[in-house]
């Protein structure tokens, strides 16, 4: 466990009101008002998220290639996307990788959680390692997904990373983890 101090002076603010401004779908617009701020807050409320990072037998990551809208451009990432409301995090993690890449594995973990962006959302993005990975389905993609398989070596993933050829945030802290604890 680390041992990180908390701190000494800083408190969190008394929150006097949460009011719904816009709904997009896929994330809500907040205004919220702190009783001791001179103005108010917006925040995006999003759903949680999921990475899986998949294994196969052979020591490859099940990966997709997928456009996505915001950067207008190719991504190479981990197969992921939203929790569905109430659902568990690995029983997501299991539809997700099912659904983007038609892969299901032996064994499902929960490696870690984190917060995409505290400063304006607030979610959480759960990482999932998924050992044994195989091909077992046809691929079932959301109405505006369209995905492309690829089977990386786990020895590609760090200069994917460095050479920018992987460049999602969230992916990236998926990949680093699994890296440093289970491939060190």
């Amino acid at each position: 466990m680390a041992r990180v101090l908390p701190p000494s002076r800083l408190r969190k603010l008394a929150r006097k009101d949460k009011v719904p401004v816009a709904d997009h779908g896929v994330f809500r617009v907040e205004r919220i008002t702190y009783e001791s701020l001179p103005r108010d807050v917006f925040v995006f409320a999003v759903p949680d998220w999921v990475n899986v990072v998949a294994e196969t037998p052979e020591k490859k990551l099940v990966m997709v290639w997928q456009l996505r809208f915001g950067s207008d451009a190719l991504s190479l990432e981990v197969p992921g996307g939203v929790i569905d409301a109430g659902e568990d995090p690995v029983a997501a993690a299991k539809r997700e990788l099912r659904e983007e890449t038609g892969y299901e594995a032996e064994s499902y973990e929960l490696v870690s959680v984190c917060k995409p962006n505290s400063a304006l959302q607030n979610n959480a993005c759960y990482t999932v390692l998924a050992r044994g990975a195989r091909l077992a389905h046809e691929t079932e993609f959301d109405e505006l997904e369209d995905l492309e398989v690829a089977l990386v070596d786990v020895a590609d993933v760090a200069p994917a990373i460095d050479d920018g050829t992987i460049d999602h945030a969230l992916v990236i802290v998926a990949l680093e983890q699994y890296l440093r604890r289970f491939r060190s």
